[in-house]
């Protein structure tokens, strides 16, 4: 399943919502502080007076608005991605993994340059995390389930259909569990694919500016590389800046 596709099906990113007042006059330097601000606060969680200032948000607003609903939604993508059933336990086991993965984030905002319209377009540069692909390539998500199951005593399909509903649900746990602890013993080995650069667009309409979201979409799918589009650990290669 693309992961891009399940991102444009998710509801309108928070993010998306941000905007720039055009009044008073914007600078390249307040573009960039902008994006510089909506990254950090998206995948650090980390605020900076300049962005809450453009962004006319309080910290408060900014930490719900932008890192707790993108660490949220990303964690409903990794759980839909590994099968993962999203109980209460896994979705917290989750969204603490993410925050985890997104602690390591590398992206840097090169510049802005203002274009004929009067909107801002900003260059940044991402690093990939590979923590995931790395995971998807050394597990089989179905021997991981199986092996769960078998270490509790069920090891055929009419065991299996006979458990209770709430047995069940504790086996969706002990597998979600199971994944997550795994991608987590990983992160010592965590690294990073090819740089990449992505070009985002500040639309300015009626004194507004308004971060284009499909640019964002692009920016979002490349901070995590799930199946191995940006990081290429078929071969014994060192990857970039390892952690």
């Amino acid at each position: 399943m693309s992961r891009s596709l399940r991102r444009a099906a998710a509801a309108l990113l928070a993010l998306f919502a941000l905007l720039l007042t055009g009044c008073g006059g914007v600078t390249a330097d307040d573009a960039k502080a902008y994006i510089q601000g909506c990254l950090d606060a998206a995948y650090l969680g980390q605020y900076n007076q300049d962005y809450l200032d453009l962004s006319g948000l309080t910290e408060e607003e900014s930490r719900q608005e932008d890192y707790e609903w993108n660490t949220q939604a990303e964690a409903e993508i990794l759980m839909e991605y590994f099968a993962i059933y999203p109980s209460e336990t896994a979705s917290a086991q989750a969204l603490d993994l993410v925050k985890e993965i997104y602690s390591h984030s590398k992206y840097e905002v090169k510049g802005a340059s203002k274009l004929e319209d009067g909107s801002y377009a900003v260059t940044v540069d991402i690093q990939p995390i590979d923590i995931l692909y790395r995971y998807s390539l050394e597990n089989d998500i179905s021997a991981v389930w199986a092996d769960v199951l078998a270490q509790h005593g069920v090891t055929s399909e009419e065991e299996l259909y006979a458990m209770s509903d709430a047995d069940y649900e504790a086996m969706e746990d002990l597998y979600a569990a199971a994944v997550l602890d795994g991608i987590h013993a990983l992160l010592p080995e965590l690294a990073y694919g090819q740089e990449q650069t992505v070009m985002l667009q500040l639309e300015l309409e009626d004194n507004v500016y308004t971060l284009v979201d499909t640019d964002w979409q692009h920016l979002d799918g490349m901070i995590i590389d799930y199946t191995g589009q940006y990081c290429d650990l078929s071969a014994d290669t060192p990857q970039m800046d390892a952690v």
